[in-house]
């Protein structure tokens, strides 16, 4: 921690002061408070940023910054407006001059480097047009004034528009999609009314007529929703409809219908993927994959893996699958082949694999450890010093944002250094992604950092919890940030949301004014460990049932059992939600290394996922930790 002298203090005083006139427009007032500071202040560079942005005429004064911080965060930022300006006034020159300048663009600024480019009579590459334009989210006015010059010039065409429309109803982005079917000549446009009615009656919609190509996506997106509320209801439907819509849109509406039913884990799903063909989406042919694999079928799970883009097959998960799929299947030395490459990175497929292989390989290197000279070089940088200081006066997301602009090249010793020197700041979160970044030398004492252990080994040993899962659950909830807080509300070290702080504390007979110090963290952990014993207890003894429960609720784990026991890996891989899969894999994952790291007992990482029982006939209530689909 920085401890502030008195003259500090009133320092950093007044330039939250003054920050806070600027916020507001108050000139007069951001003066006044601003000259109190001393002109060598290691954040009197944000004040004179702060005066050029309400001064935005000034380019003298501007370029006089960028030549006294070339380096800084802030130059960065006013070269980014300087090149925005100069493509608003369409000066094309004077924007490729600054644009060359800048270490990282964001999507208008890679769209406007396009634009500039066809002022030169630069044709762009459809690749480069593609990877920006077709996407379901909303892209910055820039670049949609890019696309319509390049549908203009014809490097964009009527199909990509019908992709780009059929992304952004898969993605339930209708601001979108009503703008692309704006975009289309009259005679292809349905109804205005046609995507409202898709969400609201979409029975009607797949029954209407069907006219042209606009029509019929608007008819797949109805479909999707109904298939959503009532999955028999809308395969009737396209049963009895299907044929008023071309061979590619059978297809796609087979292969969202077989979608939804791999999510709901209805056998009905491989079938359908059997009538959609191989002309998938990728989401659809990563549930086509989960299909097989929640069935059993290993040799149809290697076909659709097979079948997937080129890229897709070689994600970690992929691969990993693609090994068990051979090993099932009696080719053992094609399985070993993956699983040794695999071993040898560093996630929960990589740990995965090393438990495939017949002999255990050594794949990591020793920790690397800083000395403390490197760490005090890192600490002197002018950048890591202004990070520093501003999260002590808790301005987060500068400090954070000028921490990742100081280390946005760094090498690996450097990245290490910069994780130990947060990790004694006690700044937990920026330790731990810091050490993430390295390519060849790592510390995974810094990428599992252990603090608050006296309160977690005591709440292991109140609940009869396994320290290194708490120590996994922890970790990826909040990084260690006592003060965390979620977008929907989940508070602390162990991200619990308020209903169920209440809850636990009911349970657990706490007086109610000590409820309300769920950030504290010997609170926190007490309410976390609690609730995790009780889903764990209430969802038969199973880890990977109880942490998909943490993140997702107790009846949505439920639901997602089999009839039958289930490999635990196989019942992650299935769950239906992105954001609880990823989540219990980070988590178990997790729980490895801080086993290895806190000298507990070792237990494979298959062992810890086990098999998770057959679906229960009971149902048994209680609190739900969160809702939120990912």
């Amino acid at each position: 921690m920085l401890f502030l002298t008195p003259a500090m203090a009133a320092w950093e005083k007044d330039f939250l002061a003054a920050r806070e006139a600027y916020q507001k427009g108050r000139m007069d007032r951001f003066e006044q408070h601003a000259r109190k500071l001393p002109d060598d202040h290691l954040l009197q560079p944000y004040l004179s940023f702060w005066r050029l942005r309400a001064n935005n005429n000034n380019l003298n004064a501007r370029l006089q910054f960028i030549q006294q911080h070339p380096d800084s965060l802030l130059a960065e930022a006013l070269r980014a407006d300087l090149a925005r300006e100069a493509a608003r006034r369409e000066d094309w020159p004077a924007y490729e001059g600054w644009s060359a300048q800048l270490k990282r663009k964001d999507q208008e600024l890679q769209c406007l480097d396009l634009r500039a480019g066809l002022e030169r009579g630069l044709r762009p590459s459809r690749e480069a047009v593609l990877a920006l334009y077709r996407s379901g989210s909303d892209r910055p006015t820039g670049c949609e004034r890019l696309f319509a010059r390049l549908f203009e010039l014809g490097v964009l065409t009527a199909e990509d528009r019908y992709a780009r429309l059929r992304l952004a109803l898969d993605a339930n982005n209708l601001r979108l999609a009503r703008e692309l079917l704006v975009q289309l000549p009259h005679n292809e446009r349905p109804v205005t009314e046609a995507l409202t009615l898709a969400g609201q009656a979409p029975e009607r919609v797949l029954a209407a007529a069907v006219d042209n190509r606009a029509q019929a996506e608007v008819a797949l997106y109805a479909l999707m929703q109904l298939a959503k509320r009532d999955l028999d209801a809308a395969a009737q439907l396209w049963e009895a409809h299907q044929d008023k819509f071309g061979p590619k849109e059978q297809r796609h509406g087979w292969g969202q219908l077989a979608m939804q039913a791999a999510r709901l884990h209805d056998d009905r799903a491989r079938d359908w993927f059997a009538r959609a063909g191989n002309a998938l989406t990728e989401t659809q042919h990563a549930w086509r994959a989960r299909a097989h694999l929640r069935t059993g079928h290993w040799a149809e799970l290697l076909q659709a893996i097979l079948a997937m883009p080129p890229e897709m097959q070689e994600e970690p998960v992929w691969r990993y699958w693609r090994g068990r799929a051979h090993k099932a299947l009696g080719a053992g030395f094609q399985a070993n082949q993956i699983f040794a490459l695999l071993s040898r990175e560093h996630h929960y497929y990589g740990l995965l694999a090393q438990e495939e292989l017949p002999v255990r390989l050594e794949t990591r290197a020793a920790d690397y450890r800083v000395a403390d000279e490197e760490v005090g070089r890192v600490a002197a940088l002018p950048g890591i010093r202004r990070a520093l200081l501003l999260r002590e006066i808790g301005l987060m997301a500068n400090a954070v944002a000028e921490w990742d602009w100081a280390l946005r090249e760094a090498d690996d010793v450097t990245l290490l250094a910069a994780a130990e020197l947060a990790r004694r700041r006690q700044w937990y979160d920026r330790a731990i992604m810091t050490a993430e970044r390295t390519r060849e030398l790592h510390d995974f004492d810094l990428r599992y950092l252990t603090p608050y252990r006296d309160l977690a080994q005591a709440r292991a040993r109140e609940f009869g919890l396994d320290e290194a899962w708490i120590y996994g659950l922890m970790r990826q909830e909040s990084r260690f940030v006592a003060q965390a807080r979620s977008r929907v509300g989940a508070q602390g070290l162990m991200q619990i949301m308020p209903a169920t702080a209440d809850w636990i504390a009911r349970q657990l007979g706490v007086p109610r004014r000590s409820r309300l110090d769920v950030y504290h963290p010997e609170t926190n952990l007490r309410f976390g460990s609690y609730y995790l014993k009780r889903v764990l207890d209430e969802l038969q003894g199973s880890p990977v049932l109880a942490t998909a429960a943490y993140n997702a609720g107790p009846g949505r784990a439920r639901q997602w059992q089999a009839s039958e026991p289930l490999e635990g890996a196989i019942y992650v891989e299935t769950i239906p939600f992105l954001e609880t899969r990823e989540y219990v894999k980070k988590v178990m994952a997790n729980a490895m290394h801080y086993s290895q790291r806190l000298g507990l007992a070792h237990t494979a990482l298959r062992d810890r996922l086990g098999v998770v029982p057959a679906r229960p006939a009971a149902r048994v209530k209680m609190a739900e930790k969160s809702g939120g689909e990912g």
